[in-house]
């Protein structure tokens, strides 16, 4: 028998394989509500498998795999809740990302038949008509909740214009909740949510209940069309809803000019990559996923922004990098509108 010479170490590749198994562990804890258990007080696995109604043998090996994961703690014969737990697995939490988490692995069975799309192309075009959905908006409220409102807000509210900004347009803006982050920073800004017409009618519900009414309005369009977004806005923040322009963005930039005052600032929020494409790992998951499922792309680059927003009239670009954000991989980019 002749032993081959390897290079590599197996174990990085059985790592690999073993981790996609973890989204399975990940739902079915939630689905036990056994980190709404743990956030109670840390518990021994007999005390733990009581309270949930599972088998004590097996829960000592479910539990120790979500020790490994990082998203609970063992001390001694007890487990209790790492932070990431705490902050978006208990459902008590305000930053509860159970929603999305389901979401995104219902979205992920089109991985399923990945074979046969790679080679067919995906079978169907995205349904836009999803986000009309009010669970789908409620699940998108609290999915901006981990990270990328406070990313946001933190980033326009330091803008130097923002003090002074008075009337913002959140094209495409579903539940509102950036613009409502942003009215509580600013007492004289009031904003207009422009979304698809049957999107709007359900955030005019959230408005209300959230007690913006008289701050917020909304315009029912739809940017594939030449319906109007409105005009006169001191800034127009886009977020997450753009990337099907990839490649032809001065048609919605050229529309967002016109409807914005000399000198107002556009911010863009949207999910980029590394240069080459090829990573992080999260990214270029979702990048498949996307196109698996019939929508174009899921990220766009600062290059092809700043490209597009230049030949649109926009300059004096305010850039945070991706890498620097704590949701997903969200570039954020500011320009403003010149002469």
């Amino acid at each position: 028998m002749k032993i081959p010479e390897i290079e590599s170490n197996f174990r990085e590749l059985d790592d690999i394989l073993c981790r996609g198994y973890a989204p399975n562990v990940i739902n079915t804890a939630m689905e036990l509500g056994l980190f709404d258990v743990l956030f109670e007080k840390p518990m021994d696995i007999r005390t733990l498998s009581d309270r949930l109604g599972t088998v004590y043998e097996i829960t000592g090996a479910f539990a120790n795999v979500l020790v490994a994961l990082n998203l609970l703690e063992k001390n001694g014969y007890n487990y209790s809740l790492a932070p990431l737990s705490k902050d978006f697995l208990v459902k008590s939490s305000p930053a509860y990302q159970g929603g999305m988490i389901s979401m995104a692995s219902q979205h992920g069975k089109v991985m399923e038949n990945m074979s046969k799309t790679l080679i067919n192309g995906p079978s169907e075009a995205f349904d836009s008509g999803m986000w009309a959905n009010a669970e789908v908006m409620k699940i998108m409220e609290q999915a901006v909740m981990a990270g990328s409102i406070q990313d946001v807000t933190e980033f326009i509210s330091s803008l130097p214009e923002f003090a002074s900004t008075k009337r913002i347009c959140d094209l495409g803006g579903n539940h509102g909740f950036y613009t409502m982050a942003l009215l509580d920073k600013n007492p004289q800004l009031k904003g207009t949510i422009c979304d698809l017409q049957e999107v709007v009618e359900l955030a005019k519900d959230g408005i209300s209940r959230m007690g913006y009414s008289e701050r917020i309005d909304t315009i029912g369009c739809d940017l594939e069309t030449d319906d109007s977004i409105g005009g006169g806005y001191d800034m127009v923040l886009v977020s997450h809803v753009i990337y099907s322009w990839k490649g032809h963005l001065e048609d919605v930039f050229g529309r967002i000019n016109k409807a914005m005052v000399p000198g107002g600032v556009f911010v863009s929020n949207h999910l980029s990559m590394d240069d080459d494409e090829c990573g992080p790992v999260s990214g270029t998951i979702m990048e498949l996923m996307t196109q698996l499922g019939g929508y174009p792309t899921h990220h766009l680059s600062g290059y092809e922004l700043t490209k597009a927003l230049a030949a649109c009239g926009f300059g004096d670009f305010t850039v945070r990098p991706a890498e620097d954000g704590r949701q997903y991989r969200s570039l954020i980019l500011a320009a403003r509108k010149l002469g």
